[in-house]
């Protein structure tokens, strides 16, 4: 039998656990009602498997909708009692366990959020409500189905680098937030706190910029979708998303890139005794990839994904061989127009031609490294591979050189913008055409280049022309005495003209 002390412990248990059943309905720390008043939430404890209220109880959002409940578990837990006396403070407003309550609040607000996100959207369910706030949402609604989405759409497009692109950055976006990031977590502070994260781990600005821009892309088709509220304007602003590290220290002048030609036409690679450095299937495969960069450089700049794949197109044999055509993959789908670029056979990249290319023929690749009937991932692989393969092949011969530059296919590119701008005596909008950024759009530029061979041949002459102090001296001394002259004709009368013409006439 029970002692009479057993029996008034057991007394004060019972009513106690009495007490709390009694007031559970009403012990919530916080409550909700959705935008169109048919959706009520609770912050509470969830007693639906209780047996003991001394043992720690989850705390949950209970949310109530026409006649359904559900019970989204926090990740925290109180004992009844505990979390009496947190009602309770919060009821009076004292400042104890402030920090704590408002933590609570804060998650309860997030599932606020996305009941009227759901509600607003004319979808809200239970289950809709469990799936997103799990990470789990169906159809259209997750930020992770979108971004495949866009990858798949980029890959039906041929776009392989922007699906690549796609990847990577999701790939990371997971790494640094999980894969459990709901609509309604998005938005400017959520951007910045990425942002800030990137910035703590010394990413550099343009790889910063290269995330807010895919990531922006994908917010605006989820806000397009209305699954997000706001705009990128305003939820990007601030971090960056259109700034990129400048590149303008990206390129070496004509001096070197004619040192560069020099050492490709003679084809030879020997030490002070006349021992070659190379075995022959390196030297080889180096002087190849030197040929490729050179072509690179003084074809226009171009990608190396470009070159890989130009053609012998009917502007070739038009021209009789004496001017190339392509359009940049890159830019194609965007502006055709823009996209184009056609580039004089030079002597340099004809002697490269009759050493590296294919022999010419309507429709064929130029050079015999990427087949036409490959996929376009297979393509992207071949472009990764011989970029890898160059950049190996510049390091040995940059040190064998003595050039301090690492050059790359981006330097190539570079390098012909700078130098050509640099001289003062091309037009911009040569240039721009040339690299394929112009937005041309006149008729006549449909028929026939731009710009007439001997134009072309000429400007393009200054990527490998090295001009010494004498030479530029003497541009100079002419230039200076055809000023002083036009100034003396500016000075004198008609007359004084016409016997000067008369005169030098004789």
């Amino acid at each position: 039998m029970k002692s009479k002390k057993e029996k008034v412990t057991e007394g004060h248990l019972s009513a106690s656990n009495d007490k709390q059943k009694s007031s559970r309905g009403e012990k919530c720390l916080a409550k909700f009602t959705s935008s169109n008043g048919s959706v009520f939430g609770s912050l509470t404890l969830d007693i639906r498997k209780a047996g003991d209220y001394s043992q720690p109880l989850p705390v949950v959002v209970r949310i109530a909708h026409e006649g359904k409940k559900a019970f989204l578990r926090l990740g925290e837990k109180y004992t009844m009692e505990e979390w009496i006396q947190l009602c309770d403070y919060e009821k009076t407003g004292r400042r104890i366990q402030l920090a704590e309550r408002n933590d609570l609040k804060a998650l309860m607000e997030k599932i606020k959020d996305m009941t009227n996100q759901l509600v607003d959207e004319g979808r809200f369910s239970i289950k809709r409500l469990q799936d997103l706030y799990q990470g789990r949402e169906d159809g259209d609604s997750s930020i992770y189905k979108i971004w495949e989405e866009y990858r798949q759409n980029k890959k039906d497009e041929d776009s392989v680098g922007s699906a690549r692109v796609g990847r990577d950055v999701m790939n990371r976006f997971i790494k640094d937030n999980g894969d459990k990031v709901a609509f309604s977590d998005i938005d400017h502070d959520f951007v910045m706190k990425w942002r800030k994260k990137l910035e703590d781990e010394e990413k550099s600005s343009s790889y910063i910029g290269l995330l807010m821009r895919t990531f922006r892309t994908i917010v605006n088709i989820a806000i397009d979708r209305g699954l997000i509220k706001g705009n990128t304007k305003e939820m990007f602003k601030n971090t960056g998303y259109n700034l990129m590290e400048s590149r303008k220290g990206y390129f070496v002048g004509p001096v070197v890139w004619k040192q560069l030609y020099e050492f490709w036409e003679k084809g030879e690679a020997k030490d002070e005794n006349g021992k070659e450095l190379f075995i022959p299937k390196e030297k080889d495969a180096i002087f190849r990839d030197l040929g490729l960069l050179l072509f690179m450089y003084l074809g226009n700049g171009q990608n190396l994904a470009d070159t890989l794949r130009l053609e012998y197109d009917d502007w070739y044999f038009a021209t009789e061989g004496k001017q190339m055509r392509f359009h940049r993959h890159k830019t194609k789908g965007r502006n055709k127009n823009g996209s184009e670029v056609i580039f004089p056979v030079t002597h340099e990249i004809q002697e490269i031609l009759d050493r590296h290319a294919n022999k010419p023929k309507l429709g064929q690749r130029v050079f015999p490294i990427m087949s036409k009937f490959i996929t376009a991932e297979q393509e992207m692989w071949v472009v990764q591979r011989y970029n890898k393969y160059i950049r190996n092949h510049m390091k040995k011969v940059t040190k064998l050189l003595d050039i301090k530059a690492p050059l790359t296919p981006t330097w190539a590119r570079h390098s012909f913008a700078t130098n050509l701008t640099s001289t003062g005596n091309v037009p911009d909008r040569y240039i721009q055409g040339g690299m394929g950024h112009s937005d041309s759009g006149d008729i006549t530029s449909k028929y026939i280049g731009p710009y007439p061979l001997k134009k072309m041949l000429e400007y393009n002459s200054y990527l490998l022309k090295v001009i010494d102090d004498e030479e530029e001296n003497k541009e100079e001394n002419a230039t200076e005495q055809k000023d002083k002259l036009l100034e003396m004709l500016k000075n004198m009368s008609e007359e004084e003209r016409a016997a000067l013409m008369e005169e030098a006439s004789k």
